[in-house]
This record gives structure tokens, sequence and C-alpha cells, in this order.
């Protein structure tokens, strides 16, 4: 549509920019998921221990500008780490053993609107037998608001990337319900303040960026993941193997070199805090060397865990992607290359997830928690699946539609 300035020239009608329609679509998409995801985050005690460390950490960054957690010391003491937060000591003084990422993105609300914290005694819901810890506690909102933004940005992200792979408005809203309503994005990622609401958020622009040839800032966003959740990283670098395997060069580099500020950013804080440049940080090398122990049967047993355990499993509480996995032949040589390189990003994180730990990724949750990641790497590939054999008849038709159902049902009652 057109009309016509004051100098008589004739002007295009500002919904005519693609770059609006796209604000349009993702806040269309943001929107109400941030509205739902928001209501039903926990915004009030109990809350789990992994989450809660990254909200010390948000606090006392947002309020010292600094990750050393003074207040919070008594959490590296015997019987309270590992029951009342993840707190080690480094060569500055007690730090969470996450990366950074996850509570920078909240410490600046927490700096401006709830700098104050209120010393609770807190009992230990995962041990009954600890003795109980006074604590300041800081609100708990803007966690829940962090949480619930960064995984409805996510989200919407993934709904651009659809759109650009010419998805119906039809198949675009079942798509992004099934992901945002039907998986642990909702129950878990925007339930509380954990790494997997950020992992989502930069994986999901990185894969998007990609999508558009965007390789740089591809490249920053996967980088971000490695101030998050290390192990993540493996999406970006499975684009850039696909990018070298075809020669494509120039590409593959400025995606490593947008990727290099958020690694080397790593590296330094924990050369700062540990003494020692490597990416493990305040985890230690015990996840490292477990990856590395020779113990197929364990490893197999802990990959059908993840799939098929009746409180974790991936397939049991969100059906619907074995479903929709199963029509992955039909686009085998439809969907395009760069496309399956992620899902296979994303496949390879989660293997090495749980070749590092176990697959129920501990308690005190709704489902599972580990392949939210790699859900959102697969969200493409799936969705052109999942298309494919909806037209092949009534049968796959009842099939993705009862277990989307359920699959929909069991985290909206997770997540409430």
């Amino acid at each position: 549509m057109t009309g016509t300035g004051g100098d008589g020239a004739v002007t295009t009608r500002r919904l005519a920019d693609p770059r609006h329609r796209q604000s349009l679509a993702f806040l269309a998409i943001f929107v109400p998921l941030f509205a739902l995801y928001f209501a039903t985050a926990n915004k009030d005690l109990p809350y789990h221990i992994d989450a809660v460390t990254n909200v010390y950490s948000a606090w006392t960054m947002g309020t010292t500008g600094s990750p050393i957690l003074e207040a919070h010391a008594g959490l590296t003491e015997p019987g309270y780490r590992a029951t009342y937060g993840w707190v080690v000591e480094s060569d500055r003084g007690p730090v969470s053993q996450y990366p950074p990422g996850t509570a920078l993105l909240a410490a600046i609300l927490y700096g401006l609107f709830a700098p104050n914290a209120v010393e609770i005694e807190l009992v230990a819901e995962n041990e009954t037998a600890a003795v109980p810890i006074r604590l300041p506690v800081p609100s708990l909102v803007p966690a829940a608001i962090v949480a619930s933004a960064v995984s409805a940005a996510g989200v919407a992200f993934l709904g651009l990337l659809l759109l650009d792979l010419g998805a119906s408005r039809a198949h675009l809203v079942v798509g992004l319900g099934i992901v945002g309503l039907g998986t642990g994005i909702w129950s878990v990622a925007a339930d509380a303040l954990w790494q997997h609401g950020p992992n989502v958020f930069w994986l999901s622009l990185g894969i998007w960026l990609a999508g558009r040839k965007r390789w740089f800032g591809s490249g920053l966003a996967f980088g971000a993941l490695a101030l998050t959740r290390v192990p993540v990283i493996l999406v970006g670098v499975a684009i850039g193997l696909h990018l070298l395997a075809r020669r494509e060069f120039r590409p593959a580099a400025r995606l490593a070199a947008g990727a290099m500020p958020g690694v080397v950013a790593l590296l330094v804080y924990n050369w700062w805090l540990f003494g020692t440049p490597a990416v493990w940080g305040g985890y230690g090398s015990g996840f490292a060397e477990q990856a590395l122990d020779a113990d197929p049967a364990a490893y197999l047993a802990n990959i059908g865990s993840a799939l098929f355990d009746s409180q974790h499993g991936l397939f049991v509480w969100s059906p619907v992607v074995a479903i929709v996995a199963s029509g992955l032949p039909l686009v085998w040589r439809r969907a395009p290359r760069w496309i399956w390189a992620a899902a296979a990003g994303g496949l390879a994180y989660l293997l090495f997830q749980l070749k590092a730990n176990r697959a129920s990724g501990g308690d005190g949750f709704t489902y599972y928690r580990y392949p939210i990641e790699a859900i959102a790497s697969w969200t493409p590939l799936l969705f052109l699946a999942g298309v494919a054999l909806w037209k092949t008849g009534p049968v796959a038709r009842l099939a993705i539609i009862l277990t989307a159902i359920f699959s929909v049902g069991a985290h909206a009652a997770g997540a409430v």
C-alpha cells in the first residue's frame, strides 16, 4: 500500500518493510508466550538449587559488580554444597560453579529493581537430614522475568526461522505450540533461572542468523553459549564443519570469528578465578573425566533412560517428538543440509551431556532438562518432517494430534 508524502513523493507504507514484518511476527510469538511463561514461573521458595545458585550470582553481580559470593560463603562448607546451592572456592573467594552468562542476564534487573535481600532460614528439600542454614535470599521475580523472556524469545526466533522456511500460518502455530508448550522449554527453562532458557535463546538466535547467512552474528550467538553451557556450542561447531565440507571457507571463518569473543571471555574468566584457562571452570575436571570414561553399557543405559525413563524420559513426556521424528526419511533430500548439520550438533551435545552426567539431571523439577537444547536445535528439521508426515494420511495426523495434546497437557501440568 502506498501513500503520498508532504512533498508529493510516493512512499511505501512501513508494513511493507520485511524487517518490520519480522518484528511484528517476533512480537506476535513472544508476547503471549512470555505472558504465559511468567504467569506460571516459580517466584517463591522452594527453588531448585541449580537455579537459585544463578539467582545468588545475579543478585551479587547486580549489587556489587563482582561474582564473589561473600554473603553465601557458607555454601562451600561440607553439608551445604549440593544441598542448598552449588558454590565453590576460587582463588578470589566463593563463586558459583556455573559460567557467568546466565547470571549476567539477570544482574541488571537485580541491581536496579531488587537490590535488597531477606535473610531466611532455609530447609533442604532434597536432603531432609541436612542442617538448616540462614542465607540472604533476594526476590525471585527478576529471575522469573529473565527466564520467561529468554525462553519466549528463543521460541520466537525459531518461529522466524520457520517462516523463512516457508511455513504457513497454521503450520507455524501448531509447530510453535508444540515446541513452546509441549516440551521442557515451558516446564523447566521458563520456570526458573536455569541455564536452559538462555541456552535456548542464544541457540535459536544463532540458528536463525545462520539460516540468513549472517555468519558473524550467528557466531556471536553461539559464542555466548560458552558463557552459559559450553557443550551446547557443538551446534555452532557442526554448522561450521558443514560449511568447511562445502568449501565455504569465508562463511566458516566469519562464524568462527564471531564465536571467539565468547570463548575467550570464558577462558579469561576461569583464569581470573581459578588460575587455569580451562573451559570447565568451577565444575572441575570431573565431568570431562566422566565423558572420557569407557563404559559403553552404562552409557547406553543412560541414553535409554534419557529417552524412556518414566520420570524423565523425553519420549515419555514429549512423545510428539518421537512421532514427528519418524517423518525424517520423508525430508532426507528436501531439507537444507545446514539444518541437518544444526540437528546433528544438537544430537552431539545431548550425547556428550549424557556421557558426562546422569540422564535425569537430578530431581526437583518436572520431567526432563538435558534434551531441551537439543529440541531447539532439532526444531527446524522436525518441523519439516512433521509437515511431510502430516500429508501422508489420517493415521499420521491422528498420531501427531494425540501425542501433541498429551505433550502440551503434561507440560502444562508440570508448569502449573
